[in-house]
């Protein structure tokens, strides 16, 4: 199911979300025939996903549709309890993903050289580097699992593929996804492969810094104002972090006007989804105030929607910290494990939410119930 639930995510999000809803549907049937969801993020997606409904519900109604895709959706992380993975299952979910991401490389191209926008079956820049992050987690776990070198291959062009998309939060979160693997896996084998993958990051950082400095403003901005080319003003800023400064003054605007009118309630559990369309200021990209997550969260969701947030990152991390590699088979589990963490790191100048964060959340669920069980 694992495959089949990730092979929907490539191909159609409209599929992708049309299998969520019958996940759900198949949860409350198995929550009224005794099931249990019990992952250490179930309280703080379940607090999320009311507080989203709840403000969208009273302050934006016609965005219902939105806050249930981006609340209640989320719950379909339960799912993961349910399935059954072993190390068989877990091989072939590695393998399909290595393939998926070969074969998926001449069609990501093929667009780009007639859009100037690398994409798959669906979406574009972003999506491209989120997939292509976690296919390169996989070619590296099989890499350690099998001990067949030819798997560095296409975790080499994988890794090239999320620099070649020049999107930050793509390349922050691979940064973490490696960086964590590289710690894992220099507790269990040798200095040698944490030094090997720490190399991988660094020269595709510095290649990377090196086009973009000279192909794309924010980088060529950021290059100019730190040899003092260019002062440090709103330009600048705007020009560094795309727009996103001039969003982040017009959502300060927005919480010090709910201080200054003691709006409480908005304050505790936010204005409702895409609340950018009506607020004021308005927000200067339409329907959010995309900026920094911690200011983004908290116009749309409020303190408490903030608190379910970063009680997401908590649980995730407290669980990683404690996580360690004891068998070649845990190699398997990387994919899984880190697929959320690199989603949470890369969206931290974006959003919480992303129409492929249940897929992550489920993954997740995977290595939580697979992990107490083998103890």
């Amino acid at each position: 199911m694992l495959i089949v639930l990730f092979a929907l995510g490539l191909l159609s999000i409209s599929l992708f979300e049309a299998l969520v809803v019958l996940i759900l549907f198949y949860l409350l049937y198995k929550g009224f025939k005794g099931f249990r969801c019990r992952g250490s993020l179930l309280l703080p997606l379940t607090l999320h996903a009311l507080v989203v409904l709840v403000s969208t519900t009273l302050f934006h109604t016609s965005q219902i549709g939105k806050a249930i895709e981006r609340g209640v959706f989320l719950l379909s992380y339960c799912y993961g309890g349910l399935l059954r993975v072993d190390e068989g299952s877990l091989y072939r979910f590695n393998l399909f993903l290595v393939l998926s991401g070969l074969a998926l490389l001449p069609l990501v191209f093929y667009r780009y050289s007639q859009t100037g926008q690398p994409a798959m079956f669906w979406g574009g820049w972003f999506e491209v580097g989120a997939f292509y992050s976690i296919f390169a987690v996989a070619s590296l776990s099989l890499l350690f699992y099998s001990k067949r070198v030819y798997y560095l291959l296409p975790f080499l062009l994988f890794v090239g593929v999320v620099f070649f998309t020049m999107r930050r939060s793509a390349m922050l979160g691979l940064a973490f996804a490696l960086l964590v693997f590289a710690l894992l896996v220099g507790q269990k084998v040798s200095k040698k492969a944490f030094w090997g993958i720490l190399l991988t990051l660094f020269v595709g950082f510095a290649v990377s810094t090196a086009i973009l400095a000279q192909k794309d403003i924010r980088y060529k901005t950021m290059y100019e104002m730190v040899l003092g080319r260019r002062p440090i003003n709103d330009e600048t800023l705007n020009h560094i972090s795309s727009y996103r400064w001039e969003i982040a003054k017009a959502g300060v605007q927005v919480v010090k006007k709910d201080i200054q009118e003691r709006n409480w309630l908005a304050l505790a559990i936010g204005h409702g989804i895409n609340s950018g369309y009506y607020l004021e200021p308005k927000s200067p990209v339409g329907g959010v105030y995309e900026s920094v997550f911690l200011l983004s969260e908290l116009i749309e969701k409020g303190l408490l929607g903030l608190f379910a947030v970063l009680w997401v990152y908590y649980a995730y991390f407290k669980f990683l910290l404690g996580f360690r590699i004891r068998e070649s088979m845990d190699y398997l589990l990387m994919p899984l494990l880190l697929a959320l963490g690199s989603h949470l790191v890369g969206t931290v100048f974006t959003f919480f939410w992303d129409a492929m964060l249940p897929l992550y959340l489920v993954l997740f669920m995977v290595v939580e119930r697979f992990r107490s069980y083998k103890l």
